[in-house]
Protein backbone atom coordinates (compact mmCIF):
# COMPACT_ATOMS: atom_id res chain seq x y z
CA UNK A 1 0.00 0.00 0.00
CA UNK A 2 2.94 2.18 0.69
CA UNK A 3 3.90 2.19 -2.79
CA UNK A 4 0.15 2.35 -3.95
CA UNK A 5 0.18 5.92 -1.66
CA UNK A 6 3.39 7.13 -2.65
CA UNK A 7 1.99 6.33 -7.10
CA UNK A 8 -1.38 8.27 -6.35
CA UNK A 9 0.32 11.49 -4.48
CA UNK A 10 2.62 11.63 -8.22
CA UNK A 11 0.04 10.73 -10.56
CA UNK A 12 -2.76 13.12 -9.03
CA UNK A 13 0.43 15.90 -8.56
CA UNK A 14 -1.30 16.58 -5.04
CA UNK A 15 1.44 18.24 -3.42
CA UNK A 16 5.50 18.44 -3.13
CA UNK A 17 8.07 16.72 -0.79
CA UNK A 18 8.76 20.11 0.57
CA UNK A 19 5.10 21.09 1.00
CA UNK A 20 3.73 21.19 4.76
CA UNK A 21 1.06 19.62 5.15
CA UNK A 22 -2.23 19.44 7.64
CA UNK A 23 -3.58 16.17 8.60
CA UNK A 24 -7.49 15.85 9.34
CA UNK A 25 -7.20 13.02 11.72
CA UNK A 26 -10.09 11.88 13.79
CA UNK A 27 -8.46 8.49 15.24
CA UNK A 28 -10.41 6.17 12.33
CA UNK A 29 -8.83 3.20 10.53
CA UNK A 30 -9.24 5.91 7.71
CA UNK A 31 -6.98 8.65 9.45
CA UNK A 32 -4.98 6.55 11.41
CA UNK A 33 -3.80 4.76 8.57
CA UNK A 34 -2.91 8.17 6.22
CA UNK A 35 -1.41 9.23 9.46
CA UNK A 36 0.91 6.31 8.98
CA UNK A 37 1.71 6.66 5.55
CA UNK A 38 2.71 10.59 5.82
CA UNK A 39 4.97 9.44 8.45
CA UNK A 40 6.47 6.54 7.26
CA UNK A 41 6.92 8.38 4.07
CA UNK A 42 9.11 10.86 5.60
CA UNK A 43 6.61 14.02 4.65
CA UNK A 44 6.67 17.30 6.70
CA UNK A 45 3.24 16.76 8.46
CA UNK A 46 0.76 18.67 11.33
CA UNK A 47 -2.24 16.86 12.97
CA UNK A 48 -5.69 18.28 13.86
CA UNK A 49 -8.28 16.71 15.66
CA UNK A 50 -11.90 17.90 16.06
CA UNK A 51 -13.72 16.72 19.32
CA UNK A 52 -16.92 17.32 18.63
CA UNK A 53 -18.23 16.84 21.98
CA UNK A 54 -21.28 14.51 21.03
CA UNK A 55 -20.15 11.32 22.56
CA UNK A 56 -18.74 12.17 26.16
CA UNK A 57 -16.02 10.00 27.26
CA UNK A 58 -15.27 7.87 24.09
CA UNK A 59 -15.02 11.51 22.46
CA UNK A 60 -12.03 12.45 25.03
CA UNK A 61 -10.47 9.33 24.20
CA UNK A 62 -10.04 9.34 21.03
CA UNK A 63 -8.43 13.02 21.71
CA UNK A 64 -6.14 11.41 24.03
CA UNK A 65 -5.27 8.62 21.19
CA UNK A 66 -4.63 11.09 18.54
CA UNK A 67 -2.47 13.26 21.17
CA UNK A 68 -0.54 10.51 22.10
CA UNK A 69 0.31 9.13 18.81
CA UNK A 70 1.57 12.83 17.96
CA UNK A 71 3.67 12.84 21.25
CA UNK A 72 5.30 9.38 20.50
CA UNK A 73 6.15 10.94 17.13
CA UNK A 74 6.99 14.38 17.90
CA UNK A 75 4.33 15.98 15.63
CA UNK A 76 2.32 19.30 16.16
CA UNK A 77 -1.19 18.39 16.89
CA UNK A 78 -3.93 21.02 17.07
CA UNK A 79 -7.01 20.04 18.79
CA UNK A 80 -10.07 22.04 19.64
CA UNK A 81 -13.33 21.55 21.06
CA UNK A 82 -16.94 22.31 19.94
CA UNK A 83 -20.20 22.92 20.80
CA UNK A 84 -21.64 20.63 17.61
CA UNK A 85 -25.59 20.29 19.21
CA UNK A 86 -25.62 24.25 20.13
CA UNK A 87 -24.59 25.10 16.52
CA UNK A 88 -26.82 23.12 15.05
CA UNK A 89 -29.73 24.29 17.17
CA UNK A 90 -28.80 27.84 16.73
CA UNK A 91 -27.98 27.76 12.41
CA UNK A 92 -31.26 25.32 11.92
CA UNK A 93 -28.81 22.37 10.46
CA UNK A 94 -28.45 18.66 10.68
CA UNK A 95 -25.54 17.33 13.13
CA UNK A 96 -23.61 16.24 9.80
CA UNK A 97 -24.05 20.00 8.15
CA UNK A 98 -22.93 21.89 11.60
CA UNK A 99 -20.06 19.57 12.40
CA UNK A 100 -19.07 19.93 8.63
CA UNK A 101 -19.16 23.87 8.86
CA UNK A 102 -17.30 23.73 12.17
CA UNK A 103 -14.44 21.61 11.07
CA UNK A 104 -13.42 23.35 8.12
CA UNK A 105 -13.84 26.74 9.39
CA UNK A 106 -11.27 25.24 11.95
CA UNK A 107 -9.15 23.79 9.47
CA UNK A 108 -8.79 26.82 7.28
CA UNK A 109 -7.98 28.77 9.95
CA UNK A 110 -5.10 26.65 11.09
CA UNK A 111 -3.93 26.75 7.52
CA UNK A 112 -3.75 30.40 7.38
CA UNK A 113 -2.03 30.83 11.12
CA UNK A 114 0.41 28.40 10.21
CA UNK A 115 0.94 28.69 6.81
CA UNK A 116 0.55 25.21 5.95
CA UNK A 117 -0.08 24.57 1.94
CA UNK A 118 -2.27 21.60 2.25
CA UNK A 119 -4.95 20.14 4.36
CA UNK A 120 -5.39 16.22 3.88
CA UNK A 121 -8.23 14.45 4.43
CA UNK A 122 -9.05 10.58 4.67
CA UNK A 123 -11.64 10.48 2.34
CA UNK A 124 -11.45 6.98 0.46
CA UNK A 125 -13.62 5.35 -2.52
CA UNK A 126 -16.17 4.03 -0.54
CA UNK A 127 -16.69 8.03 0.85
CA UNK A 128 -16.51 8.85 -3.09
CA UNK A 129 -20.01 6.34 -3.75
CA UNK A 130 -21.81 7.67 -0.48
CA UNK A 131 -21.45 11.00 -1.71
CA UNK A 132 -22.41 10.26 -5.79
CA UNK A 133 -25.52 8.68 -3.97
CA UNK A 134 -26.22 11.29 -1.64
CA UNK A 135 -25.86 14.13 -4.11
CA UNK A 136 -28.22 11.37 -6.57
CA UNK A 137 -30.78 12.12 -3.86
CA UNK A 138 -30.58 15.73 -3.71
CA UNK A 139 -31.10 16.03 -7.77
CA UNK A 140 -27.56 16.99 -8.35
CA UNK A 141 -25.97 18.34 -11.95
CA UNK A 142 -23.11 16.42 -12.81
CA UNK A 143 -20.45 18.57 -10.22
CA UNK A 144 -22.23 17.10 -7.99
CA UNK A 145 -22.44 13.46 -9.47
CA UNK A 146 -18.44 13.54 -10.47
CA UNK A 147 -17.74 12.31 -7.00
CA UNK A 148 -14.64 13.51 -4.46
CA UNK A 149 -12.11 14.58 -6.57
CA UNK A 150 -8.49 13.99 -5.02
CA UNK A 151 -8.12 17.92 -5.20
CA UNK A 152 -9.56 20.72 -4.46
CA UNK A 153 -7.54 24.43 -3.43
CA UNK A 154 -6.20 23.43 -0.66
CA UNK A 155 -7.56 19.95 0.17
CA UNK A 156 -6.05 17.25 -0.80
CA UNK A 157 -7.15 13.21 -0.29
CA UNK A 158 -4.54 11.54 -0.75
CA UNK A 159 -6.69 7.65 0.17
CA UNK A 160 -8.81 7.67 -2.72
CA UNK A 161 -6.72 5.20 -4.14
CA UNK A 162 -8.24 2.81 -1.93
CA UNK A 163 -11.49 1.61 0.12
CA UNK A 164 -12.82 1.22 3.76
CA UNK A 165 -12.33 -2.62 3.77
CA UNK A 166 -8.43 -2.69 2.40
CA UNK A 167 -7.70 0.29 4.72
CA UNK A 168 -8.84 -1.76 7.92
CA UNK A 169 -7.48 -5.08 6.64
CA UNK A 170 -3.93 -3.46 6.20
CA UNK A 171 -4.31 -1.77 9.46
CA UNK A 172 -4.90 -5.18 10.85
CA UNK A 173 -1.93 -6.90 9.24
CA UNK A 174 0.58 -4.21 10.35
CA UNK A 175 -1.48 -3.89 13.63
CA UNK A 176 -2.27 -0.17 13.42
CA UNK A 177 -3.85 0.94 16.62
CA UNK A 178 -7.39 2.74 15.33
CA UNK A 179 -10.69 3.90 17.51
CA UNK A 180 -14.36 2.92 16.13
CA UNK A 181 -16.77 5.87 16.48
CA UNK A 182 -19.75 3.96 18.06
CA UNK A 183 -22.00 6.47 15.87
CA UNK A 184 -21.00 4.86 12.77
CA UNK A 185 -23.55 2.22 13.55
CA UNK A 186 -26.41 4.72 13.81
CA UNK A 187 -28.52 5.21 10.65
CA UNK A 188 -30.15 8.46 11.40
CA UNK A 189 -26.85 9.78 9.72
CA UNK A 190 -27.53 10.01 5.75
CA UNK A 191 -24.15 8.46 5.11
CA UNK A 192 -24.17 5.74 7.62
CA UNK A 193 -27.90 4.63 6.64
CA UNK A 194 -26.17 4.47 3.05
CA UNK A 195 -22.83 2.42 4.15
CA UNK A 196 -25.23 -0.13 6.39
CA UNK A 197 -28.31 -0.35 4.50
CA UNK A 198 -28.50 0.72 0.95
CA UNK A 199 -25.23 -0.01 -0.33
CA UNK A 200 -25.50 -3.55 0.61
CA UNK A 201 -29.04 -3.69 -0.94
CA UNK A 202 -26.97 -2.27 -4.36
CA UNK A 203 -24.79 -5.38 -4.23
CA UNK A 204 -27.58 -7.88 -3.92
CA UNK A 205 -29.00 -6.35 -7.21
CA UNK A 206 -25.64 -6.31 -8.78
CA UNK A 207 -21.99 -7.37 -6.73
CA UNK A 208 -20.25 -5.11 -9.53
CA UNK A 209 -21.53 -2.15 -7.85
CA UNK A 210 -19.09 -0.46 -6.15
CA UNK A 211 -16.37 -1.10 -8.78
CA UNK A 212 -19.15 -0.19 -11.79
CA UNK A 213 -20.15 2.83 -9.69
CA UNK A 214 -16.50 4.16 -9.63
CA UNK A 215 -16.29 4.00 -13.62
CA UNK A 216 -19.28 6.06 -13.12
CA UNK A 217 -18.04 8.55 -11.72
CA UNK A 218 -14.50 8.63 -13.45
CA UNK A 219 -16.79 9.12 -16.78
CA UNK A 220 -19.18 12.10 -14.94
CA UNK A 221 -15.63 13.53 -13.89
CA UNK A 222 -14.46 13.75 -17.09
CA UNK A 223 -17.81 14.64 -18.86
CA UNK A 224 -17.84 17.55 -16.27
CA UNK A 225 -14.62 18.54 -17.80
CA UNK A 226 -15.63 18.63 -20.98
CA UNK A 227 -18.91 20.70 -19.73
CA UNK A 228 -16.60 23.01 -18.02
CA UNK A 229 -14.85 23.91 -20.92
CA UNK A 230 -18.14 24.56 -23.14
CA UNK A 231 -19.66 26.42 -20.39
CA UNK A 232 -16.52 28.87 -20.49
CA UNK A 233 -16.85 29.12 -23.84
CA UNK A 234 -19.97 30.46 -23.46
CA UNK A 235 -19.63 32.18 -20.28
CA UNK A 236 -16.81 34.43 -22.42
CA UNK A 237 -19.74 35.32 -25.03
CA UNK A 238 -22.55 35.98 -22.65
CA UNK A 239 -21.17 37.41 -19.52
CA UNK A 240 -18.86 40.61 -18.39
CA UNK A 241 -18.40 42.67 -15.08
CA UNK A 242 -18.63 46.47 -14.44
CA UNK A 243 -19.13 48.48 -12.05
CA UNK A 244 -22.82 47.67 -11.99
CA UNK A 245 -22.20 44.03 -10.97
CA UNK A 246 -21.97 41.09 -13.28
CA UNK A 247 -24.00 41.50 -16.73
CA UNK A 248 -25.20 38.14 -18.88
CA UNK A 249 -27.06 39.53 -22.41
CA UNK A 250 -30.11 38.52 -22.50
CA UNK A 251 -30.39 37.88 -26.19
CA UNK A 252 -26.83 36.57 -26.41
CA UNK A 253 -27.51 33.72 -23.41
CA UNK A 254 -30.85 33.01 -25.34
CA UNK A 255 -29.04 31.66 -28.39
CA UNK A 256 -27.16 29.03 -26.31
CA UNK A 257 -29.03 25.27 -25.16
CA UNK A 258 -29.79 23.40 -22.99
CA UNK A 259 -30.95 27.31 -21.70
CA UNK A 260 -31.44 26.00 -17.90
CA UNK A 261 -28.72 23.97 -16.91
CA UNK A 262 -26.19 27.27 -19.22
CA UNK A 263 -28.03 29.50 -16.68
CA UNK A 264 -27.93 28.19 -13.62
CA UNK A 265 -24.16 27.62 -14.21
CA UNK A 266 -23.58 31.11 -14.72
CA UNK A 267 -25.49 32.09 -12.10
CA UNK A 268 -24.95 29.43 -9.53
CA UNK A 269 -21.42 31.34 -7.80
CA UNK A 270 -24.03 33.99 -6.66
CA UNK A 271 -25.58 31.30 -4.52
CA UNK A 272 -28.60 31.82 -6.52
CA UNK A 273 -30.73 28.17 -6.65
CA UNK A 274 -32.55 25.56 -9.06
CA UNK A 275 -35.88 26.22 -8.13
CA UNK A 276 -35.34 29.73 -9.38
CA UNK A 277 -34.30 29.36 -12.89
CA UNK A 278 -37.91 28.57 -14.65
CA UNK A 279 -38.94 31.98 -13.05
CA UNK A 280 -35.92 33.21 -14.10
CA UNK A 281 -36.24 32.39 -17.95
CA UNK A 282 -39.80 33.59 -18.17
CA UNK A 283 -38.97 36.62 -16.91
CA UNK A 284 -36.74 37.14 -20.01
CA UNK A 285 -39.56 37.94 -22.22
CA UNK A 286 -41.15 40.42 -19.95
CA UNK A 287 -40.98 44.12 -19.02
CA UNK A 288 -38.10 44.97 -17.17
CA UNK A 289 -37.53 45.47 -13.28
CA UNK A 290 -38.85 42.02 -12.00
CA UNK A 291 -35.68 40.76 -9.45
CA UNK A 292 -34.66 37.67 -7.85
CA UNK A 293 -32.65 37.11 -4.51
CA UNK A 294 -29.98 34.77 -3.32
CA UNK A 295 -28.77 35.19 0.17
CA UNK A 296 -26.18 37.93 -0.76
CA UNK A 297 -26.76 38.93 -4.19
CA UNK A 298 -30.20 40.73 -6.72
CA UNK A 299 -30.24 39.39 -10.05
CA UNK A 300 -32.61 42.13 -11.79
CA UNK A 301 -33.98 41.61 -15.60
CA UNK A 302 -33.15 45.03 -17.40
CA UNK A 303 -33.72 45.57 -20.77
CA UNK A 304 -30.85 43.95 -22.68
CA UNK A 305 -29.08 42.33 -19.65
CA UNK A 306 -29.68 40.08 -16.33
CA UNK A 307 -27.83 42.03 -14.08
CA UNK A 308 -26.20 40.20 -10.81
CA UNK A 309 -25.37 42.64 -7.89
CA UNK A 310 -25.13 42.61 -4.13
CA UNK A 311 -28.34 42.97 -2.50
CA UNK A 312 -28.90 47.06 -1.91
CA UNK A 313 -27.83 48.97 1.02
CA UNK A 314 -30.43 50.76 2.94
CA UNK A 315 -30.60 54.13 1.29
CA UNK A 316 -31.67 56.86 4.18
CA UNK A 317 -27.94 58.42 5.09
CA UNK A 318 -27.38 61.37 4.48
CA UNK A 319 -23.36 62.62 4.48
CA UNK A 320 -22.89 66.70 5.02
CA UNK A 321 -20.76 68.71 3.26
CA UNK A 322 -19.20 71.89 5.11
CA UNK A 323 -18.13 75.22 3.80
CA UNK A 324 -14.87 74.57 4.83
CA UNK A 325 -14.47 70.72 3.40
CA UNK A 326 -12.01 69.76 0.68
CA UNK A 327 -12.49 66.40 0.14
CA UNK A 328 -14.45 63.39 0.89
CA UNK A 329 -13.53 59.74 0.51
CA UNK A 330 -16.89 58.27 1.57
CA UNK A 331 -19.36 57.26 0.42
CA UNK A 332 -17.94 58.42 -2.72
CA UNK A 333 -14.80 59.95 -3.37
CA UNK A 334 -15.19 63.89 -3.96
CA UNK A 335 -12.56 66.71 -4.06
CA UNK A 336 -13.48 70.22 -3.43
CA UNK A 337 -12.04 73.54 -4.52
CA UNK A 338 -12.87 77.35 -3.92
CA UNK A 339 -12.57 79.21 -7.22
CA UNK A 340 -12.13 83.16 -7.74
CA UNK A 341 -13.83 83.77 -10.93
CA UNK A 342 -11.42 85.53 -13.73
CA UNK A 343 -12.07 86.74 -17.02
CA UNK A 344 -10.04 83.68 -18.34
CA UNK A 345 -12.30 80.99 -16.51
CA UNK A 346 -14.11 78.28 -18.19
CA UNK A 347 -16.45 75.55 -16.76
CA UNK A 348 -15.89 72.32 -17.32
CA UNK A 349 -17.61 69.86 -20.14
CA UNK A 350 -17.28 66.67 -18.15
CA UNK A 351 -20.25 64.70 -16.83
CA UNK A 352 -17.81 63.64 -13.48
CA UNK A 353 -16.54 67.19 -12.75
CA UNK A 354 -19.13 70.22 -11.96
CA UNK A 355 -18.72 73.64 -11.71
CA UNK A 356 -21.06 75.22 -9.08
CA UNK A 357 -22.18 79.16 -7.80
CA UNK A 358 -20.96 79.38 -4.77
CA UNK A 359 -23.74 82.38 -3.57
CA UNK A 360 -25.92 80.37 -4.35
CA UNK A 361 -25.46 77.52 -2.14
CA UNK A 362 -26.86 76.93 1.45
CA UNK A 363 -24.48 74.88 3.80
CA UNK A 364 -23.74 72.37 4.65
CA UNK A 365 -24.74 70.84 1.19
CA UNK A 366 -26.05 67.06 1.55
CA UNK A 367 -25.25 63.82 -0.09
CA UNK A 368 -27.69 61.65 -0.42
CA UNK A 369 -29.50 59.03 -2.44
CA UNK A 370 -32.83 60.40 -4.70
CA UNK A 371 -35.90 59.92 -3.42
CA UNK A 372 -38.88 58.65 -5.48
CA UNK A 373 -41.17 61.53 -6.85
CA UNK A 374 -37.79 64.29 -6.69
CA UNK A 375 -37.60 66.83 -9.21
CA UNK A 376 -34.85 68.91 -10.68
CA UNK A 377 -34.08 71.10 -13.49
CA UNK A 378 -31.67 69.52 -15.67
CA UNK A 379 -29.16 72.26 -16.81
CA UNK A 380 -29.87 73.39 -20.47
CA UNK A 381 -33.95 73.17 -19.62
CA UNK A 382 -36.49 76.07 -18.66
CA UNK A 383 -38.70 73.22 -16.47
CA UNK A 384 -38.85 71.20 -13.99
CA UNK A 385 -38.39 67.33 -14.84
CA UNK A 386 -38.90 64.36 -12.60
CA UNK A 387 -35.77 62.19 -11.95
CA UNK A 388 -37.54 58.65 -12.63
CA UNK A 389 -38.55 60.29 -15.71
CA UNK A 390 -34.94 61.66 -16.50
CA UNK A 391 -33.45 58.43 -15.44
CA UNK A 392 -35.74 56.63 -18.35
CA UNK A 393 -34.50 58.93 -20.85
CA UNK A 394 -31.23 58.32 -19.80
CA UNK A 395 -31.78 54.55 -20.48
CA UNK A 396 -30.66 54.25 -16.58
CA UNK A 397 -30.76 50.28 -15.55
CA UNK A 398 -32.58 49.60 -12.00
CA UNK A 399 -28.68 49.20 -10.30
CA UNK A 400 -28.15 52.59 -11.66
CA UNK A 401 -31.23 54.27 -10.37
CA UNK A 402 -30.69 52.68 -6.85
CA UNK A 403 -27.02 53.64 -7.08
CA UNK A 404 -27.20 57.25 -7.89
CA UNK A 405 -26.40 59.83 -5.52
CA UNK A 406 -27.58 63.38 -5.47
CA UNK A 407 -26.46 66.44 -4.00
CA UNK A 408 -28.44 68.83 -2.69
CA UNK A 409 -28.41 72.64 -1.16
CA UNK A 410 -31.23 72.73 1.55
CA UNK A 411 -34.45 71.18 -0.24
CA UNK A 412 -33.15 71.86 -3.80
CA UNK A 413 -31.27 68.95 -6.03
CA UNK A 414 -27.62 70.60 -7.01
CA UNK A 415 -26.22 67.83 -9.10
CA UNK A 416 -27.28 64.32 -10.42
CA UNK A 417 -23.89 63.77 -9.36
CA UNK A 418 -21.60 62.83 -12.28
CA UNK A 419 -24.51 62.99 -14.61
CA UNK A 420 -26.25 66.45 -14.80
CA UNK A 421 -26.05 69.66 -13.05
CA UNK A 422 -29.09 71.28 -12.04
CA UNK A 423 -29.76 74.84 -13.72
CA UNK A 424 -30.32 76.85 -11.59
CA UNK A 425 -26.80 76.46 -9.79
CA UNK A 426 -24.92 77.04 -13.28
CA UNK A 427 -22.09 79.59 -13.41
CA UNK A 428 -23.69 82.89 -15.00
CA UNK A 429 -21.78 86.02 -15.62
CA UNK A 430 -22.93 87.37 -12.30
CA UNK A 431 -20.96 84.43 -10.50
CA UNK A 432 -17.87 85.76 -8.53
CA UNK A 433 -17.32 82.99 -6.56
CA UNK A 434 -17.35 79.14 -7.47
CA UNK A 435 -17.35 75.83 -6.00
CA UNK A 436 -16.10 72.70 -8.24
CA UNK A 437 -16.34 69.47 -6.95
CA UNK A 438 -14.77 66.39 -9.01
CA UNK A 439 -16.00 62.92 -8.67
CA UNK A 440 -12.70 60.64 -8.85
Amino acid sequence: MVEQFLKYIHQENLFHSSQRILLAVSGGADSMLMLHLFVNAGFPVAVAHCNFGLRGQESKEEEQFVVQYCDQHNLTCHIEHFNTLEFALQEGISIEMAARDLRYEWFNRLLDQHRYDYLATAHHQDDMIETLLINLSRGSGIKGLSGIQPKSRRIIRPMLFTNHTEITDYCHRLSIAYRTDSSNVETIYKRNLIRQQILPLLEKVNPAFRKNALKTIANLHETGQLFQQRMGEIKSAVYSEDEQGAMIHIEKLQQHTPLKTILFELIRPFGFQPEQIPDIIDSLARESGRKFLSNDYRLVKDREYLIIAPQAQKQDQLFYIEADCTKISFPIHLSIEKIERSPDFKFSLLPHVVDLDLDQLIFPLILRHWHEGEYFQPLGMKGLKKLSDFFIDEKYSIPEKENAWVLSSGNQLVWLVGKRLDDRYKITSQTKKILRLKLK
